[in-house]
């Protein structure tokens, strides 16, 4: 007997778990982000640059999140099990909250001590201004080269889509630095690194802060932001076989994974052959408008809540 496409697309989308990313972009910004590290977390250790040692500890940031990335592609990839229904999915998320609270830590202390040189007028000899500087041409080209890399990929990925707007916004703290290097080396202002150092310890609180909010929300599964549960609901009410819409939910079960469930209330000509094809169809509707890859919708011929129907002895 031949399968119909409703079928086929029911078949594939449970058994089949592709990757949600290409892993070679995040290999390569790897590579060039650890070269990086190293050579900003040397020379910030040797002058005492508060605004290089800051750059290395956002450098961290920026390794946790590409091999939370690698980690997600592999986990998304594994099938679920009995103990783990939905994968391991989530794996990235709980990743990215050690990384998030880890990151604003070090910022913190990073700030006090730079406010601490800005008060005192401390700082250190003006000879380093021009590894500052040098330092934040190299950090601007691996960065530029890190956003051609995702850019190049699949942007269809929410976190691809992230990694090319982190590597942009990475590229103005090693401005920051050009800029201190250029006011240390030109004119003696060794403030500058502190002041410089203070400026990208917020900018990465800001920032850290919008994740861990985002994080939080996943881990209590909130609704996710971007979905609009009247669209969604919408929707379904849209089908010819649906009367009513009750019991919706949706939530994050990652941060590129979106589940659902919901019970309709199909119209009493409805077969339960033709409800389940509505559904199956919703579903593939789901996918298509909503990126939802996991939904679960009970098909109920009354409210659950008021029975017209009694089982019979």
């Amino acid at each position: 007997m031949g399968s119909s496409p409703v079928d086929h697309f029911h078949e594939h989308r449970i058994e089949s778990r592709d990757p949600l990313f290409r892993a070679g972009p995040f290999y390569l910004s790897l590579a060039l982000n650890v070269g990086l590290l190293l050579l900003t977390l040397v020379l910030g250790l040797v002058t005492g640059s508060l605004t290089l040692i800051s750059n290395a500890f956002h450098l961290l940031s920026d390794l946790a999140s590409l091999l939370i990335g690698v980690v997600a592609s592999w986990a998304a990839s594994k099938p679920a099990s009995g103990r783990h229904s939905y994968g391991l999915e989530r794996a990235e998320v709980l990743g990215a909250l050690a990384t998030t609270l880890l990151l604003i830590g070090a910022s913190l202390v990073l700030g006090y001590a730079a406010i601490h040189q800005i008060v005192t007028s401390s700082g250190h000899p003006a000879g380093y201004g021009a590894d500052l500087s040098l330092v934040g041409l190299f950090g601007i080209a691996v960065n530029v080269a890190s956003m051609i890399a995702f850019a190049k990929g699949d942007t269809r990925s929410a976190l691809v889509r992230a990694n090319v707007i982190h590597f942009a916004s990475d590229g103005l703290g090693w401005v920051l630095a050009i800029a201190a290097g250029v006011a240390i080396a030109r004119y003696g202002f060794t403030v500058a690194d502190p002041i410089a150092s203070l400026v990208i310890s917020a900018l990465v609180i800001v920032t850290s802060a919008r994740v861990l909010s985002e994080v939080v929300n996943v881990l209590l599964d909130a609704a996710p932001l971007k979905v609009d549960l009247d669209e969604i609901k919408a929707l379904l009410l849209a089908s010819s076989a649906v009367e009513d819409v009750h019991h919706l939910h949706v939530w994050n079960l990652s941060s590129t994974s979106i589940a659902l469930s919901a019970h309709l209330v199909m119209r009493d000509n409805v077969t339960l052959h033709q409800a389940q094809e509505h559904s199956l169809e919703l579903k593939r509707r789901l996918e298509e408008d909503f990126a939802i890859k996991h939904a679960t919708l009970e098909v109920e011929c009354h409210l659950c809540e008021s029975p017209t129907h009694s089982l019979e002895t």
